[in-house]
Formats: C-alpha cells, sequence, structure tokens
C-alpha cells in the first residue's frame, strides 16, 4: 500500500470522494483483495477509535489512562520525526498506533465491565454502489450518506429506491439498517426479518442485524434466540458467539 490509498480510505469513509473517483475506488476493491483487506483494517481502527473516543461518559477514567500511554508513545515517534511538516499519512499513523494501544491495553479491561450494547456493534461494512438499481446518481448520493454514517438523509434517498426496486436484497439490508440506526424498528425488523427467511446471500448477515435490532429494543431473550440461528460458515458467526456469551 502506497500513502495516497491511505487517504483515500479516509476520504472515502468521509463520503469526501467525487463520483468517478467512488467508481474507481469501490472498483478496487471488489478486484484487488489486498486492497480490500487493507481497506478492512484501516476501517476497523476507524471505527473503534471513533466509538471509543466520542463516547466519554462511558470511557473517561479509560481515555485519561490511554491519553497517558499514547503521549508518551508520540513523544518518542515526535523525537524520530525530522520533517517539519506532518503529513496525513504521519496523522494517520497516529491513529493506528493509537488503536493498538486501545486494542491490546485497554478494550479487553473494559468490555469486561460493561454490559453488551448496540453501540458495541453497530460498526457496519461500507456501503457500495448497489447494482441493478434504477436512478444510479440518487443511489450513489445515498451511499455517500450512508458511509458517513448520516443515516437520516440516507434513509430517505435509500427509500425512494426501494420503492422502484423492492427486490434488491442488498438494498433491503442497507435500507433496514438506516431505519436501525434511527430507532425505527417496526420498519428495521419488518425487512430484516423478511430477509432473514429467505435465502438469498443475506440471509445470516439479516439475522445478526436482527439480532442487533433486539439487543437495541433491550430484547435479550429474542436477541438470544436470533444469535443462535447464525450458523458457523455464516460470516457474522464468530462476534455473534461472542455476543451470545455475554448475553447468556
Amino acid at each position: 500500500m502506497d500513502d495516497q490509498d491511505y487517504i483515500e480510505f479516509d476520504q472515502y469513509l468521509q463520503g469526501e470522494l467525487a463520483v468517478e473517483e467512488l467508481i474507481a475506488f469501490e472498483a478496487r476493491l471488489r478486484n484487488e483483495p489486498a486492497f480490500e483487506k487493507e481497506f478492512r483494517l484501516y476501517k476497523e481502527v476507524h471505527a473503534h477509535l471513533q466509538y471509543k473516543f466520542e463516547n466519554e461518559t462511558e470511557t473517561n477514567a479509560f481515555k485519561e489512562n490511554l491519553g497517558h500511554i499514547s503521549s508518551t508513545h508520540f513523544n518518542k515517534t515526535k523525537a524520530l520525526e525530522e520533517t517539519p511538516k506532518k503529513s496525513k499519512v504521519f496523522r494517520l499513523g497516529q491513529l493506528a498506533i493509537a488503536a493498538s494501544v486501545v486494542i491490546f491495553i485497554g478494550v479487553f479491561a473494559f468490555n469486561q465491565f460493561s454490559n453488551p450494547a448496540y453501540s458495541d456493534y453497530n460498526s457496519h461494512d461500507p456501503m457500495t454502489v448497489v447494482r441493478g438499481v434504477d436512478d444510479i446518481e440518487n443511489l450513489i448520493v445515498a451511499t455517500k450518506a450512508f458511509n458517513k454514517e448520516d443515516y437520516i438523509k440516507a434513509n430517505a434517498l435509500l427509500g425512494m429506491a426501494h420503492e422502484k426496486n423492492s427486490e434488491n436484497k442488498e438494498l433491503q439490508l442497507y435500507y433496514a439498517i438506516t431505519h436501525l440506526e434511527l430507532d425505527n424498528f417496526k420498519a428495521a425488523d419488518a425487512l430484516l426479518t423478511n430477509l432473514a427467511q429467505g435465502n438469498s446471500a443475506y440471509k445470516y448477515k439479516a439475522t445478526w442485524y436482527a439480532a442487533l435490532s433486539q439487543l437495541k429494543q433491550k430484547n435479550t431473550p429474542a436477541s438470544i434466540a436470533l444469535l443462535k440461528q447464525i450458523p458457523e460458515h455464516a460470516d457474522d458467526y464468530k462476534q455473534a458467539k461472542k455476543l451470545l456469551n455475554k448475553l447468556e
């Protein structure tokens, strides 16, 4: 990976890529396994830091300890840095260091003393432009909004697309996620149940999100029942198993 790749990762997650750049970026995700793997790692770091640092009321004491540890590490890094201006890539490198500190020093201990919550698991895969949908320009705007976590805008745009493409399973999944993020549980659960009861490629992904919906609604028994329906070969099995162990 070169420096420009990491800059594009950041721009993609912030919804800053132009239409042509967005299409080219998503083509690389589909066609270049190494690029896609590196992006997933970067996204996990980005999402993890965002969650940990934005939830100050729950993690304030933890962050103070982390700040002491990470500042010590950053001071060492700064001493080695000879260039007077820090590049964006160097800033991203600092984030990666901070993420490592969080993951290996604090996260495990923090999770042992907290009840599982929806916000612990709502790090969604980036939405890519859904194929086979009418009004592609409108859908590109919806995709950008979803990836910027502007779920109100994404929900409205995906709703219009869903009206014209109600059989598109991928579209249904992302539309359901926006409803879930906005606490529109009735709409989210209806879409997710329809997918979970079907035989599409999104069957178990929908089951996972249906379980998260019940978790968010504090219906633990329903969440447990849904988690038990996710088989070992499903992409979300490992995190479903971890959540199940915490709930039971």
